[in-house]
């Protein structure tokens, strides 16, 4: 493909939502952007992002570069920040967006730069809470305690990319890695059966992947499990792996399934082995029968009016997840205290849509300086008491513990706030990243996962590894060679 920016639409034929475009050079193609146009409509109508700052006119003729670093129109702050600490990896999976190369030709970028890159982050109004460290596989440079240490000290959130094998030979390195400071281990993991492994990752790891998820557990190191779907190789396995996470969710924090994206290494055929998120979500509610519905999973967004009312408590205010509604959907799920581990999620405990909006609300009057503190304690209140489903909260919960919960959340933001609770909850969500097919600079403009260049660029995730990362493999197969 020729990667210029060509002009597209959203339309829906056939029971399916496309993505038509029309290249001059290559002629039209289109992209299934959506499976469901149940869903699609769905999660479209709903919209959280009022009175943020990606509160933008979705016609407004605005010019965004594919070559974009965050430039003036972009829509969103830096949420999660990625530094990519290496470009080796151990091993060459066929679906690896980064397209890793194993040479030793490959250049670890020096502590130092690291550190400015921190540095830079810090620098930011507002400063991303989180940073992601990522590669190739973090885990093959030595000094990676060191690095996490530096990211520690300057109060960052911090996640850990990894396949996890160096964990799985050195559970000591878990160990290590938790006194440095790392909060998440973010774990490749791609089923519960190890047919996938053998075709995504080109070896058997079940194994591996399952002993990490213990060693983790026993230094209190929590762990958000992440698979890559692939049609007709693991959709089938979306069942098993949120029941996996239910059996294990007092270390694992959650699930972000990323649907194959056809860009680095990829060896698949995109006709063939596409998934897109409403195939996810329908498939999440057929193979937990019923427990998580498709109609249960929001866009990401919908966390914008929280994190806008817990900003009034904050020192130092969040950037909001103010991303389009095509980039992912999720929920919180409730685990039973039962033997069954009934999952429940969180928007059966609640007249969620209608919460949301009231907590959209009270943001609105305390931004406007019309209520203060005890306004937004007692408003909060009488917006749980008429949103709360009795009967649903009280099984599951308990009505005092759902109630001091939400409201310790949102004055007194914190892991902390969810008390016991927290080892009883996990989030389920898709991510879509974009890939050559169904690239959309709309949904760039509201990216809030910004990769941190060496001479401090922010670009958006999906501009990276479509645009940047394509150049900087070009550059160094001519370097190599």
């Amino acid at each position: 493909m020729c990667l210029q920016k060509i002009n597209a639409e959203i339309v829906e034929e056939n029971g399916k939502i496309f993505l038509k475009k029309r290249c001059d050079q290559h002629g039209t193609f289109n992209a299934v952007h959506w499976q469901s146009p149940k869903i699609f409509h769905s999660v479209e109508k709903c919209n959280w992002l009022k009175n943020s700052e990606a509160d933008c006119d979705e016609n407004k003729n605005v010019l965004c570069s594919t070559k974009c670093g965050t430039c003036s129109e972009h829509a969103s702050k830096t949420v999660i920040a990625v530094i990519d600490v290496t470009d080796k990896c151990d091993l060459t999976c066929p679906v690896c967006f980064a397209g890793a190369p194993n040479h030793s030709e490959v250049r670890d970028p020096p502590k130092e730069e690291i550190y400015r890159m921190l540095r830079f982050l810090k620098t930011l109004e507002p400063a991303p809470p989180v940073v992601l460290l990522s590669g190739g596989e973090p885990l093959l440079r030595s000094d990676l305690a060191e690095i996490v240490k530096m990211a520690h000290s300057l109060k960052f959130m911090i996640i850990l990319a990894t396949n996890g094998l160096r964990i799985s030979k050195n559970p000591k390195l878990a160990q290590e890695l938790k006194q440095a400071g790392l909060n998440i281990v973010y774990l490749q993991f791609d089923g519960m059966t190890n047919l996938p492994y053998e075709k995504l990752r080109g070896t058997s790891l079940l194994e591996e992947k399952l002993k990490v998820v213990e060693i983790c557990r026993s230094v209190d190191l929590e762990v958000i499990l992440v698979p890559t779907l692939v049609h007709g190789i693991n959709d089938s396995e979306i069942g098993n792996i949120i029941r996996f996470a239910s059996e294990n969710a007092d270390v694992i924090r959650g699930l972000v399934f990323q649907p194959i994206s056809f860009n680095g290494r990829n060896r698949f055929s995109a006709e063939r082995n596409n998934i897109v998120m409403s195939k996810f979500a329908e498939e999440t509610e057929k193979q937990t029968h019923g427990e998580i519905r498709a109609r249960d999973l929001f866009p990401i967004h919908v966390m914008v009016p929280p994190i806008r009312l817990m900003s009034k408590f904050m020192k130092k205010p969040w950037p909001l997840f103010t991303t389009s509604s095509h980039c992912g959907i999720s929920n919180w799920v409730l685990v039973s205290n039962g033997p069954d581990k009934t999952l429940t999620p969180i928007n059966h405990l609640l007249k969620f849509e209608t919460f949301i909006s009231q907590l959209n609300s009270i943001a609105d009057d305390a931004e406007r300086k019309k209520i203060g503190k005890i306004g937004i304690y007692i408003k909060l209140t009488v917006a749980m008491l008429r949103s709360i489903n009795w009967r649903e909260t009280q099984a599951s919960v308990g009505l005092l513990t759902t109630i001091k919960t939400i409201f310790r959340m949102h004055v007194s933001p914190s892991y902390a706030s969810l008390a016991d609770i927290r080892k009883r909850i996990f989030l389920v969500g898709c991510m879509a990243f974009m890939d050559q097919f169904n690239f959309d600079t709309e949904r760039v403009r509201r990216c809030v996962i910004h990769y941190v260049t060496p001479d401090l660029q922010l670009v958006p995730f999906c501009i990276f590894n479509n645009i940047y990362r394509t150049e900087k493999i070009e550059n160094l197969a001519l370097t190599v060679s």
